[in-house]
């Protein structure tokens, strides 16, 4: 028999019913041994045999009852959001955001620091420093950690482990090796885009297609089909920030003319206030500034132009996120209007959606990883 936290798990209680009685718990929340009869096709004797290891585990717990529709009220049966927790980790180029995520991705604890990033030992130990801080005040029992998603604004090959193309910041290929000493539980790296759209559609209930497009200090995105992201042939899909808008337009990092990033990352607008994208929307929504006005409707003209070739290539949801998607609520109706103008089939511009996730989109979806793998492995 094979130890597991507190609990002994005989072979019996490693069989599939045993997983996929807990994936539904997980999928509906809040559910009773007869509708996971109904759904799994599991006998009610196996059901209530596996929900007791489940109990026993600390993953399930009986938190009242339902209605009666004859006899007996059912137990609601849910699962345990804090069984189990997951680290997230966002690096970017001027500052480190650190969250500790539940099963229900719920935030437990974040943190968030102005450090420039640098390939070094003494950043990768102020990093871990930080990360095992946040989880000395929040997390009692270590054992519970699931693993650490570090998220980067890079290329990462398929084994989650080697970075293939980095711009945005200057990282050496074997950084996964390098960080080994720092990083206190199994740990994988992933494109912060790819995590951010990850966390978004994981929050949502829907199990349709969405693209999300990442407006930060460099643009990217996700194509999400159902909970998954597809990554492309060569672990490049959704670079969507190197889409020329503008031929021979202004200059991109890539070395590239009129690419996107060129006209919408979020320094387009907080250049203006020394960096601080807070202060550029606060000044906007005075209306003190004319300048900022104009500069604004003309970072939305260009995003329009991408979003609509979004539509057109994908014909599903597009959700605005990033930071500069984090402010985007107060403006969605005139972004809609400009970008369903430049749509010719459609007169509605309700699929263009703000992210749900205003912050720590990266850091959320990195860890939600190690989430998804519990869950799908259990």
């Amino acid at each position: 028999m094979e130890r597991r936290g507190n609990l002994l798990y005989s072979e019996q209680a490693k069989t599939q019913s045993f997983g996929n009685i807990y994936r539904i718990i997980y999928q509906e929340k809040k559910t009773s041994r007869q509708n996971i009869a109904r759904i799994s096709g599991i006998s009610l004797p196996t059901i209530s045999q596996h929900l007791n290891l489940l109990t026993d585990a600390g993953l399930i717990r009986t938190v009242g009852s339902f209605e009666s529709t004859g006899g007996r009220k059912p137990n609601i049966i849910s699962y345990v959001p804090d069984a189990k927790f997951a680290l997230g980790i966002d690096i970017t180029r001027n500052h480190l955001s650190i969250v500790l995520i539940d099963l229900a991705l719920n935030i437990i604890a974040s943190q968030r620091l102005r450090l420039p990033f640098c390939d070094s030992d003494e950043y990768f130990q102020t990093l871990s420093d930080q990360a095992q801080a946040l989880l000395e005040r929040h997390l009692a029992d270590h054992a519970k950690l699931l693993g650490v998603g570090i998220s980067m604004p890079v290329h990462v090959r398929e084994d989650q482990k080697t970075i293939s193309y980095a711009t945005v910041i200057d990282v050496s290929s074997n950084i996964y090796e390098r960080l080994k000493a720092f990083i206190p539980a199994p740990y994988l790296i992933f494109n912060d885009a790819n995590s951010a759209g990850l966390a978004e559609n994981w929050d949502s209930d829907s199990e349709q297609p969405m693209i999300y497009l990442s407006l930060s200090s460099s643009v990217g995105g996700a194509n999400m089909t159902g909970k998954e992201i597809y990554m492309g042939v060569n672990s490049r899909s959704a670079e969507f920030g190197h889409l020329c808008i503008v031929p021979n337009g202004r200059r991109c990092y890539c070395g590239q003319h009129g690419c996107l990033d060129a006209y919408c990352s979020t320094k387009l607008l907080s250049d203006f206030t020394d960096g601080n994208l807070e202060e550029f929307f606060d000044c906007l929504k005075t209306g003190n500034n004319p300048g900022f006005k104009r500069v604004f409707d003309e970072y939305l003209d260009y995003l329009a132009i991408a979003v609509n070739n979004l539509r057109m290539c994908y014909d599903c949801d597009i959700v605005l996120g990033g930071n500069v998607g984090a402010y985007m609520a107060d403006y969605i109706d005139l972004f809609r209007q400009k970008t369903i103008r430049l749509n010719p089939f459609e007169t509605d511009g309700s699929f263009i959606r703000v992210c749900r996730y205003r912050t720590e989109a990266s850091a959320v979806g990195a860890a939600a990883y190690y989430v998804n793998e519990f869950i799908q492995n259990l």
